[in-house]
This record gives C-alpha cells, sequence and structure tokens, in this order.
C-alpha cells in the first residue's frame, strides 16, 4: 500500500484552457480517470487555484463527480503577501507546514513561474492554452 499523498490542483489552464469562456472544466475527466484508478486511491487533491477565493471548499467539491469529493480535502491558504516571488509555491507550503505528516505531494499547474526551480521535481505543468492531457496523467503517476 502506498503511503498518502496529496496533489496541488490548479483549473485554469489544467481543467480547462485558460480562458476557456463557456469551456469550464473540459479536461476534468481525465483527471477524475486518474482519482479513480485503484493505484491512485492515496491521493487526496486540496484546491490551488484562485477559484478558492471566490468559492467555498463545498462549492469546489461539487464541481467534481460525488464519488472524488471527499477526497478534496481542503484549500491552500490566500497569503496577505501578494509582492513575493512564487506565491503558488508558498502558498502550498504554507498548507505543507501546516499538514506536517503530509510527505508526498505534487502539484498540477500551468504556470511555472509560480514555482522556484526546486519545486519543478514536485510539479506537472499544463501548457495554458490546451490543459490536462494524457502526458499530464502520465507525468503525474510518477510522481505519485
Amino acid at each position: 500500500m502506498q503511503s498518502p499523498a496529496v496533489l496541488f490542483l490548479d483549473f485554469d489552464g489544467v481543467l480547462h484552457p485558460a480562458g476557456a469562456g463557456s469551456q469550464k472544466m473540459v479536461r476534468k475527466a481525465l483527471l477524475e480517470d486518474f482519482l479513480r484508478d485503484p493505484a491512485c486511491a492515496h491521493v487526496s487533491v486540496v484546491i490551488s487555484s484562485t477559484w478558492r477565493e471566490a468559492l467555498s471548499i463545498e462549492k469546489l467539491r461539487r464541481l467534481f463527480a460525488a464519488d472524488l469529493q471527499a477526497r478534496i480535502i481542503g484549500c491552500t491558504p490566500v497569503l496577505e503577501d501578494t509582492e513575493s516571488d512564487f506565491p503558488r509555491f508558498r502558498e502550498i507550503r504554507a498548507w505543507l507546514n501546516r499538514n506536517p505528516q503530509v510527505k508526498r505531494w505534487a502539484a498540477l499547474d500551468d504556470s511555472v513561474d509560480q514555482f522556484p526551480g526546486h519545486a519543478h521535481a514536485n510539479a506537472v505543468f499544463t501548457d495554458p492554452g490546451v490543459g490536462l492531457t494524457d502526458a499530464s496523467i502520465a507525468a503525474l503517476r510518477k510522481l505519485l
């Protein structure tokens, strides 16, 4: 059995192409299939998307299939200091600091510039104009 792992999930540029308009969440099924794979049963999801600033955790959970909602375990904190480098990574690090039991994690994001170089080993970056692909899922599988 694998040790528990957390996936920090961005939405825009990942679950749908950036600027998708009415085509929101068109790549979500790929992620849901990944999470349903028995080999990934140890993976929980923490929302790192800016959507967490507008929607409650309950509303964010409801964006996902009913059988996966319990695996959406929270959101990264919104940090006040927006002037520092790598804000997305800093938010993830803040969540990890509050949850020291989590040893394995990966970020699924489209913003390479939000992560320092050393954190790239824990991230799968999508093309913001495309979003999540089978290749992204394969890379994520290797990390988690």
